[in-house]
Formats: C-alpha cells, sequence, structure tokens
C-alpha cells in the first residue's frame, strides 16, 4: 500500500519509538482521547472567526500523525491546515479530511481495544512468591522498572489479565501506589 494513504502504520511508530509497543499503543489510547472531538473544536474556532486556533490544532494533529505513522490523516490534513493559515478559511477538502479523522480513530480504537491472548501458565509458587515479594519491594521504593523485568514477574505470577493489565498500566503511568495496591489485591 502506498505509505500516503496509510491509516496507521504500526511498524514506522513502532520504529519512532525504539521498538517500545507498549508506549505506542499508550500514545495511540491518548491520541483518541485527545483528537475524537477535533472536527467540533474546529468548527467552533471557525465560527467564531479563530482561524488561528484552527490553525494550530491542525498543526499539531499534523505534527502527531506524521510520527505515529498515521499517514492517510497526516496528507489530509496539510490542504486543511494551510487553508486556515493562508487563507483563512476551511479547506474544499475538509470534508475528507474529516472522513480520515474519522477512520483514523476506528482503526486506533479497534488495535487498542483488542484483547491480549491470556497465556497465564500455572505459577510455580516458590518462583511466584519470590516474584511478588521483588516487585513489591521495587513499587515501594519507587523504583524505575525495565519492561522486561516487569513482564518476567508478571509471568511468574501468572495473574489474571486484567490484573496483570492493571499492574502494567499503573506501572507504565508512574502510579506505584495503585500498582502495588492491585498487586495487595491479586
Amino acid at each position: 500500500m502506498d505509505q500516503s494513504t496509510t491509516v496507521l502504520d504500526i511498524d514506522f511508530g513502532m520504529s519512532q519509538l525504539s521498538g517500545n509497543k507498549k508506549l505506542l499503543f499508550t500514545l495511540l489510547g491518548k491520541f483518541t482521547d485527545e483528537y475524537r472531538s477535533l472536527d467540533a473544536d474546529i468548527q467552533a474556532h471557525v465560527a467564531k472567526g479563530d482561524f488561528d486556533e484552527a490553525y494550530s490544532l491542525t498543526h499539531t494533529l499534523k505534527g502527531v500523525t506524521g510520527n505515529l505513522g498515521m499517514f492517510a490523516l497526516h496528507n489530509a490534513s496539510k490542504p486543511v491546515e494551510s487553508a486556515f493559515r493562508n487563507d483563512k478559511r476551511i479547506a474544499d477538502e475538509y470534508p475528507a479530511f474529516v472522513t480520515v479523522l474519522n477512520e483514523t480513530i476506528a482503526a486506533v480504537d479497534t488495535l487498542i481495544q483488542e484483547p491480549a491472548p491470556s497465556v497465564a501458565a500455572p505459577a510455580n509458587g516458590a518462583v511466584a512468591e519470590q516474584a511478588r515479594k521483588q516487585l513489591m519491594a521495587a513499587l515501594k521504593a519507587s523504583e524505575f522498572i525495565a519492561e522486561e523485568k516487569l513482564d518476567e514477574w508478571l509471568d511468574a505470577l501468572a495473574l489474571p489479565e486484567d490484573k496483570r493489565t492493571a499492574i502494567v498500566d499503573a506501572v507504565d503511568e508512574l502510579d506505584y501506589e495503585e500498582a502495588i495496591s492491585e498487586l495487595e489485591n491479586s
């Protein structure tokens, strides 16, 4: 597929983040949160004649989409951005831009909501207890926990997928108190 029409290039997005898939998915989630109401936000600024703010929103979107591998939306935003900046008007391409925006958000929603397959195997009691102690100590000391180490400890614990996800999300957000709470209640 031609890169300019690619809705979401996961490989490119991961390459921008040194292969960190979890970070990419976190950023994709933030993207949908931030830009789900973009059309309404732009329309509100245009209605007030605030084309500078409409330009700013579109310019930021263009940069984010280029870095995350959302090439169709990145390219669709260019004429819209230009019309706001240079002509103080909505581009003729705006309806197509909104269509691509909605397609991109739908694609991201589908991707990040796909459940990961559960691979929980029965945990060896001694190994699981050691992993629990080490993880708890690292959390209580507010230590940085590398993704690989966290995965190793959580694999040893063989927690249900929802608990594992809650702990990973809390650690990714550096909310160690929440991670401790989730671990204590698992």
